[in-house]
């Protein structure tokens, strides 16, 4: 099933490559879930991606609530959309070596469309003991980031790297891979030129355009939280 190429559905993709996941079981249900905060992202699930999903596909997601964990989840049950994804460049079960699409990559403007969702997912504010602000992209794959950072880089953009290994509260150990914008025009950049949908997020964003830092790195830091 050949999916109509958009920044709309870019933006999906991206949204899937932060938070979301799809899998098919033996007993022939698919299904496509994204995850949220149970507060900061309640809007954003229940308005906008609700509403981008209903114009990609013509189906509105489920919202699931789960209180003991503050999470949600837009669940869609679907063959036809599960196989849109697919095509698109979404892979079923775990996200180990996400690639991103051909079709999102090779062109600029799928390319901020894909940033903004995913940026709305797992993309974080950080507020420095300096009282500047910067923006901070954190992904469990090292491939996925150094092709966003190589793509931001090419298009103005001067960020930070760096690696974090933690201990989650099961005992295991992960590393996350960082990129942050701390220039003040480079955040204002982002803010115009990727922007957020996720009410949440855009409105820390906005806040944070006016009060960026003049770009000095510190040698150690570590990724915020979405």
């Amino acid at each position: 099933m050949k999916p109509k190429l958009t920044s709309e559905l870019a933006e999906f993709i991206g949204i899937m490559f932060g938070d979301g996941y799809m899998n098919h079981y033996s007993n022939g249900h698919y299904y496509i879930e994204i995850a949220g905060h149970l507060e900061k992202d309640l809007q954003y699930h229940k308005i906008y991606i609700a509403n981008l999903a209903e114009q990609l596909f013509g189906k509105r997601p489920t919202l699931v609530k789960r209180k003991d964990q503050n999470t949600l989840y837009s669940r869609i049950s679907s063959k036809r959309i599960f196989y849109i994804l697919q095509e698109s460049g979404f892979p079923i079960g775990k996200k180990n070596n996400l690639i991103i699409p051909i079709w999102i990559s090779a062109n600029k403007k799928f390319f901020l469309s894909f940033l903004k969702g995913i940026y709305d997912t797992d993309g974080s504010m950080i507020l420095r003991s300096n009282g500047r602000y910067s923006i901070s992209l954190g992904l469990k794959n090292k491939g996925l980031i150094l092709e966003i950072n190589h793509f931001l880089e090419k298009i103005g953009y001067f960020l930070s790297y760096n690696e974090s290994t933690q201990k989650d509260k099961r005992g295991f150990i992960s590393t996350t891979y960082c990129i942050r914008i701390n220039q003040k025009s480079l955040i204002n950049k982002f803010k115009d030129e990727i922007g957020s949908s996720n009410p949440y997020k855009k409105g820390r964003l906005e806040k944070m355009a006016g009060n960026g830092t003049a770009g000095t790195l510190r040698p150690q830091w570590i990724c915020g939280l979405p």
